[in-house]
């Protein structure tokens, strides 16, 4: 008789898992530099009414790029140093705009020539039309700006032609030949609507 065998099953138990503590991530320490200081060459200093030197590309672009006088406290209006600053705003803008009406007059004499093809002629008279309004009405703005000259010199520069009160240096800077206050001007503009509808 053959023996039985008698094997116990083996029961398999399970696989220890291997536990692998992380190391936590070392911190990269950086060590921060100072900032490079830029070194920015200095412009040599204009002049000090930083008007003079900029380049005329018509009235709107002029008055724009005027450095804003800076008003101290309790300064009385229309002071020398006010008057100064609107005077080389002045003297500036009309130097500004004789060189232009100069040159356009060189440009008129120089440019006499025939263009065979009749729209060539009519565009070019066309320009030169246009030039000559322009210079018209740059003419009429000189008179304006000697008129504020003359009042900057009789010390009446600043005030209202109509009711006497202090126009206002921002007002002067955004228009030097003004005569008028806001108020006045105004009132003066509504009546020339209705007056011309």
């Amino acid at each position: 008789m053959a023996k039985s065998s008698s094997k116990k099953p083996v029961a398999k138990k399970p696989a220890a898992k291997k536990v692998v503590a992380k190391k936590p991530a070392a911190k990269k320490v950086v060590a921060k530099k100072p900032a490079a200081k830029k070194v920015v060459a200095k412009k040599p200093a204009a002049k000090k009414d930083n008007v003079s030197n900029i380049k005329y590309q018509g009235d709107a672009q002029f008055l724009a790029s005027i450095k804003p006088y800076v008003l101290k406290k309790k300064e009385k209006y229309m002071n020398v140093s006010q008057k100064k600053h609107f005077l080389s705003i002045l003297n500036s803008w009309q130097e500004q705009l004789q060189v232009e009406q100069h040159r356009t007059a060189d440009k008129l004499q120089k440019n006499a020539s025939n263009f065979p093809d009749e729209a060539d002629r009519a565009t070019h008279e066309e320009e030169f039309t246009l030039e000559l309004r322009t210079r018209e009405r740059e003419r009429k703005l000189l008179s304006k700006i000697n008129e504020s000259i003359d009042d900057i010199r009789i010390d009446d520069y600043g005030y209202c032609a109509s009711c006497g009160i202090e126009i206002g240096i921002r007002r002067l800077e955004a228009r030097p030949t003004a005569t008028r206050c806001i108020d006045c001007k105004t009132i003066e503009e509504i009546h020339e609507r209705q007056k011309y509808g």
